[in-house]
Order: C-alpha cells, then sequence, then structure tokens
C-alpha cells in the first residue's frame, strides 16, 4: 500500500534527517490511494508513487522528493476533478510536449497541465532543509551524549528560503516575484499549443501569503491592529506588470504602506503565454479541504461567456466563486481579511 510504504520510508530516515516537505504529503497521498478504487487513472499514479516510495532512501533525495510532489499533485487534482463530477483523461507521455489530462464533455475539449511548485532553488533548497535537520539530529545527540535529559534543536522549513527576508526586499514583493519566478520555470509553450489549455498551479510545498481568497484581489483591506490595504500575491502571480506598486504590512499605523515597486510580469500579462486559457490554483489552506481557485482575464471570460458558456459553467464547478479576472470584476463577492496569518 502506498501510504504504509510511505510511511515506514519517512521513518526508515528519520534519525538521520526529517523531510519536512514530504510529511506535508502524506494527508494528500492517503486522499489519493483511498480515492483511487477503481478509477484506472489514480491507480495508474497510485502505482508511480509506490515505484518512487520503493526508491533508497526516498526522504533524502531532493531529486525524487520533488518527482514524488509533481506526481502526486496531477493524481490530486484529477481525484478533485472526479469529486466534481469531472471525469479527466490522462494524456500519454510522447515524444513532444503534451499536456496531462483532457476533459471531454458534449463535445468540448478543456486541457490541463498540472505544475507542482518547488522550494526556492528546487533540489537545493530541499537539500538544504535536509542539511539543516541533520545538523538538528547531530545536536540532539551531542546533548544527550553529554548527561542532558531533555535535548532540543532547531529546524527551520523555509520554502521560500532568504527571499522574503533580504534586506530592502518586502516581504509581499518577495513573495509575489518568487511565485512568478517558479511558475515560469514550470511553463512549456507547447504543452498550451491547444485551444482552452489551463495552467494548473499545485501550492502544496510553496503557499502563498494568505490561504484566503481575499489574495485573488489586486488589493484587498486587512485590519488586523490597524486598518490596511495589502497587495494579493495571487492576482499578480496572473496580472501583475512591472511598474506596479506593492502594498505591503507596516509594523505601525503612520508607517509608508507602500513597500516596493513589481519587476516583473505575471503569467497571464505576458504576451509570451497567451496561449494559456487560464490558471487554476490548488491552495492548501491549514485544517480545511483543498481547494481550487480560478484567474482568467477579463476578455477571454466574456468572450467565453458570450460565444461558448460550457467552458465557464465547467471550471467554475471546479472553482465556484473562487476566482477573478484582470479588473477584479468578481472582487466584491471574496472574502475580505480580519486578521493577518501570514
Amino acid at each position: 500500500m502506498l501510504v504504509e510504504k510511505f510511511n515506514k520510508s519517512l521513518q526508515s530516515t528519520k534519525d538521520v534527517a526529517s523531510n519536512s516537505y514530504l510529511t506535508f504529503l502524506r494527508e494528500t497521498a492517503q486522499k489519493v490511494e483511498s480515492a483511487a478504487n477503481s478509477e484506472p487513472t489514480l491507480i495508474y499514479y497510485v502505482d508511480k508513487l509506490i515505484v518512487l516510495v520503493d526508491q533508497p532512501n526516498l526522504a533524502l533525495d531532493a531529486r525524487l522528493t520533488n518527482e514524488f510532489a509533481q506526481a502526486l499533485g496531477e493524481a490530486h487534482f484529477l481525484m478533485l476533478c472526479l469529486g466534481k463530477g469531472l471525469s479527466l483523461t490522462r494524456i500519454p507521455e510522447q515524444n513532444h510536449k503534451t499536456p496531462d489530462f483532457l476533459l471531454n464533455k458534449d463535445a468540448l475539449n478543456l486541457y490541463f497541465e498540472v505544475k507542482t511548485l518547488s522550494v526556492v532553488d528546487g533540489q537545493s533548497g530541499i537539500k538544504r532543509h535536509l542539511d539543516d535537520s541533520l545538523d538538528a539530529n547531530i545536536e540532539i545527540e551531542k546533548q544527550l551524549r553529554a548527561g542532558k535529559r531533555v535535548a532540543s534543536a532547531v529546524s527551520v522549513v523555509q520554502p521560500y528560503g532568504e527571499k522574503p527576508y533580504q534586506q530592502g526586499k518586502g516581504l509581499i514583493t518577495a513573495v509575489i516575484e518568487t511565485l512568478i519566478e517558479k511558475t515560469r520555470q514550470n511553463i512549456k509553450r507547447d504543452q498550451y499549443s491547444n485551444t482552452n489549455s489551463f495552467l494548473v498551479v499545485n501550492l502544496s510545498i510553496i503557499h502563498p501569503f494568505r490561504t484566503d481568497n481575499c489574495v485573488l484581489r489586486p488589493v484587498y483591506c486587512d485590519d488586523y491592529l490597524f486598518r490596511k490595504p495589502v497587495t494579493g500575491d495571487l492576482w499578480m502571480l496572473a496580472f501583475g506588470k512591472p511598474g506596479m506598486l506593492i502594498h505591503g504590512i507596516p509594523e505601525y499605523g503612520g508607517e509608508p504602506g507602500i513597500e516596493g515597486i513589481l519587476a516583473k510580469y505575471g503569467i497571464l500579462s505576458d504576451p509570451e503565454f497567451d496561449n494559456i486559457a487560464g490558471i487554476l490554483l490548488m491552495v492548501h489552506p491549514q485544517h480545511k479541504p483543498v481547494e481550487i481557485w480560478g484567474l482568467f482575464s477579463s476578455e477571454r471570460y466574456v468572450q467565453w461567456e458570450e460565444n461558448n458558456p460550457d467552458i465557464t459553467a465547467t471550471i467554475r464547478t471546479l472553482i465556484g466563486d473562487n476566482w477573478n479576472d484582470d479588473v477584479d470584476s468578481n472582487g466584491w463577492v471574496l472574502q475580505g481579511s480580519r486578521h493577518n496569518i501570514g
């Protein structure tokens, strides 16, 4: 069984180093395995994940960690679609780039390419985390040998690396630019050559600044301690443009609210990616089920509504009211902010 093997793999290396990124994925792996049953495509993914888990020292291998997260992200998206009554067909790998899934419904073809964003610096970033965990275990062992009854050490999980803490770089600015960079690195144009091809960004390892849907707005109101506007990092991921002001989180009232100016194009603002129909985001709130959110250009969304409303109806089956566009058309529906949990 997948989860049984997965747990044994994590347990076998915990005395060397604990892989927190894989640990985060345990619950999702369990849900995918439970949902597989007789669904052939999910069974395919479970078998693929078991092959990875069976590799020696999975939890100590940064490359295998990324491979496991990517395969699990695809399986998880498939599972979420099935739960909404949408049956996807996996597109077999070929000698040229293709999307992961096809949804064929009443002569409507929608394509989905799923990308699970890794940590900053990818394999090197995961390796730094493993090295940090190893150092913590060594420190604990050292304290115990010195006669301490209770030993402790700190191991830090930093999916964004040092970027949010670099001098002169605001927190929200760093998060936005990192998400844009990580997403751009995962886009292969050939995978979006078909009409109505969507990019699915799984944020299971590197989370947005917040997991409230207000971050789908260009700016939302945060009234924790005092009222302030904050730039929505996921909106900027899609629609940001160089020169846009970024509203940060001042430490006290009266401190400047603008923390920086965006230097990058968001994915859907960049003409290089005009063949991407929209972005679907797999967001993983704490203590809540995973949600799928959507971001689309207003022009394209209106075209769908006027010429092919089955597209919006199908996508809205997945995302509900958790969506927005470049002109904040759905902002009035998205929840406001009562407190900052970043």
